[in-house]
């Protein structure tokens, strides 16, 4: 019989597509047939004289698991040719903190930038000039409070010396805040009769042609003006006096919730203790009517009905087919 066309056995699966069984023990193939090229069979019998070990581990095979391997490569070859792509996006690689004097020679290197070896840098220089302001921002958001004396902060630079940011927000506890700014009301008051902590600067600060004073040769070794601090008691304002003044007050406490700085929690001693402090700014009177003209939602609601308040603002009509002639006093 044709090999080709061998049946196997009731109960077995059938062998994979172009298998050659090996021929009975003590016969050879036919003329014209026998093992691909490269193929050593395994003549071994077993003690009942049946077919060789090759074939047994076939016929073994379960049909379920063969199943499930076929399952398994369909499926993951779909899933390469379906698979939604990720085009967009960008993964920001991780940056190790480099310490203040990176930046510092970057800027000082970049001082005359009239040198021919920047030359080639121009268009990263002429990219970053639409993000001057936003750096300008970042940089007066976090200026030192007058409380302060110095302020340290992460800066975002670019390795070309094209532009730098202050990568921080100064987030705050409001009512912290302020009362800190409570406590320098009264402070500027005798400020500007004592004159110590301030002097009056003389304009032009610097001539047209004078190049830009380099940060550590001239300001980095200048001890900064002290900061103002107002005399808190240490029995009245036990609740506060310990942390009143600092950049981020009650960081790493229960009071606020991490890092983040986000959520606070105060407690009743804390609070009355700062709304003390902070009376010069905050208003006795609990009559809401006296600030309507500072009430949001009713300019809201005027301008929606195209009416205006006494004494406030005159919103331009939404709809103006609908208003008359007479009607048009906005």
């Amino acid at each position: 019989m044709d090999p080709k066309f061998m049946v196997p056995p009731l109960g077995r699966p059938p062998p994979p597509p172009g298998f050659i069984p090996p021929p009975p023990p003590g016969q050879s193939f036919p003329p014209g047939f026998g093992f691909p090229p490269g193929f050593q069979p395994n003549t071994t019998q077993n003690s009942n004289g049946n077919d060789s070990s090759n074939y047994q581990q076939i016929n073994s095979i379960d049909p379920k698991d063969l199943l499930d391997q076929k399952s398994k490569k369909w499926a993951q070859t779909n899933s390469k040719r379906f698979s939604k792509k990720k085009t967009t996006g960008y993964v920001d690689a991780f940056k190790e903190d480099m310490p203040p004097e990176h930046v510092r020679k970057i800027i000082r290197d970049h001082g005359d930038m009239s040198s021919k070896k920047f030359r080639h840098d121009k268009r990263v220089y002429l990219g970053a000039l639409k993000y001057v302001p936003h750096a300008v921002y970042k940089l007066l958001e976090n200026m030192p409070m007058p409380w302060e004396q110095v302020r340290n902060v992460q800066v975002l630079y670019h390795i070309t010396g094209a532009i730098s940011f202050v990568n921080e927000i100064p987030w705050v506890v409001e009512p912290i805040y302020i009362a800190q700014w409570g406590t320098m009301w009264i402070m500027m008051r005798r400020e500007k009769r004592d004159r110590r902590n301030f002097k009056r600067m003389r304009f032009p600060p610097f001539d047209d042609e004078e190049p830009p004073l380099d940060y550590p040769d001239n300001i980095l070794d200048v001890e900064p003006l002290e900061a103002i601090h107002m005399e808190l008691d240490p029995e009245d304002d036990e609740a506060v006096y310990e942390w009143f003044n600092d950049h981020k007050p009650l960081l790493g406490t229960s009071h606020i919730n991490g890092s983040s700085y986000r959520k606070w929690r105060l407690n009743v001693p804390i609070m009355a203790n700062l709304y003390r402090l902070a009376g010069q700014l905050m208003s006795d009177l609990l009559d809401k009517n006296y600030f309507h003209l500072f009430d949001k939602n009713s300019f809201f609601t005027a301008k929606a009905l195209n009416l205006a308040i006494p004494g406030g603002p005159k919103f331009e009509p939404q709809f103006r087919d609908t208003v008359g002639v007479d009607d048009e006093d906005w």
